[in-house]
């Protein structure tokens, strides 16, 4: 039987729009070190625009799929074209959609992307306003569960899941919202000491954790590592990505620092670590190391193309690539 997870967060369609006129403004005054910036009260002309499928949930349910892995989506849409379209590209690609959840009191979800040099920022539109909607069943039978960022109202998921991880020994992998990280760790004590995998970036884990700006990425995985999960990961974009699993540091450079389209490459990345971990069924030092290439190699197709899901690989397509870059190296300490 192949092992199987359901993922839990976000499905929707994303718009990239191209735009030339705006600016990188570099201060200290917020987290990344730079913002993007339009000239208030201007009509800023598009240079492209294009129609795609994105969402966390909808993202890793279809890459978990193309790795060999029974994967199932959770995501709430809206009784609409948009919601009908999203379905359509799941079952394309052999994700089960009978956790999705459709009412004519919600519109589907949209993100407007914008692309600008190698870099984008992106405006999220939910209409959800209760999340508590995508709480998994007590019947579960997937014996993994990624949680992707959830809106307003996501408190009884992660309940939930404390309660299966318990009960079931579900393991868990859990990539913390906006929402999550403005609340920090002390509100999700439990859910963190049951999570198997924890999935977050530079600048959220700083959030996350309330650390000083300057604090080491090493000191952000030591702090998260000591709340509970058994692994902790920190993406890094065109920095790699490094791990902590209390006893080793990981860390990995990425293939290439030229990216076409940043979207969907964390949630690329997560698919590649995790799904190498769960084909091996272990978290042993040397799974760990091949799981952070599979997730540098299947980021870096999906950053080479529009949209977060037309680069997604499946096994032998990882392993193609793997033997053209021998030299992808993790340094461990």
């Amino acid at each position: 039987m192949k092992s199987s997870i359901i993922t839990i967060g976000d499905a929707s369609e994303d718009i990239f729009v191209g735009v030339d006129n705006a600016k990188i403004e570099k201060s200290a005054r917020f987290i990344s070190g730079k913002a993007l910036c339009f000239e208030l009260g201007e009509k800023i002309p598009i240079k492209n625009v294009l129609y795609e499928i994105g969402g966390s949930a909808c993202n890793t349910s279809v890459g978990f799929s193309r790795l060999g892995i029974n994967s199932a989506a959770s995501a709430a849409l809206g009784e609409d074209s948009v919601g009908e379209k999203i379905i359509k590209r799941l079952e394309t690609e052999s994700v089960n959609v009978k956790n999705i959840y459709q009412g004519d009191e919600i519109n589907s979800h949209f993100s407007i992307i914008f692309n600008f040099g190698e870099e984008r920022t992106i405006l999220v539109y939910r209409s959800l306003d209760d999340y508590s909607v995508l709480a998994p069943k007590k019947s579960l039978k997937a014996k993994w569960i990624y949680l992707a960022p959830t809106g307003n109202n996501s408190e009884p998921i992660a309940d939930r899941l404390v309660s299966l991880s318990a009960e079931k020994n579900l393991k868990i992998v859990w990539n913390p919202g906006s929402i999550q990280i403005e609340q920090g760790v002390h509100k999700y004590k439990s859910l963190l000491s049951n999570t198997a995998i924890l999935m977050l970036n530079k600048e959220e884990g700083l959030k996350f954790t309330r650390a000083a700006v300057k604090s080491k990425v090493e000191d952000i995985l030591r702090l998260l590592f000591s709340l509970g999960p058994k692994i902790v990961v920190i993406t890094g974009g065109k920095d790699g990505a490094e791990a902590f699993d209390g006893k080793i540091f990981y860390k990995i450079e990425a293939l290439n620092k030229k990216r076409v389209d940043a979207t969907g490459a964390g949630d690329s990345f997560a698919v590649g670590f995790v799904a190498k971990l769960i084909l091996e069924g272990n978290f042993a030092r040397e799974n760990i190391i091949e799981a952070l290439k599979w997730g540098i190699i299947n980021s870096t197709s999906v950053v080479n193309q529009i949209g977060a899901q037309a680069g997604l690989l499946n096994r032998t397509q990882i392993e193609d690539e793997l033997t053209k870059h021998p030299r992808l190296y993790v340094e461990v300490k």
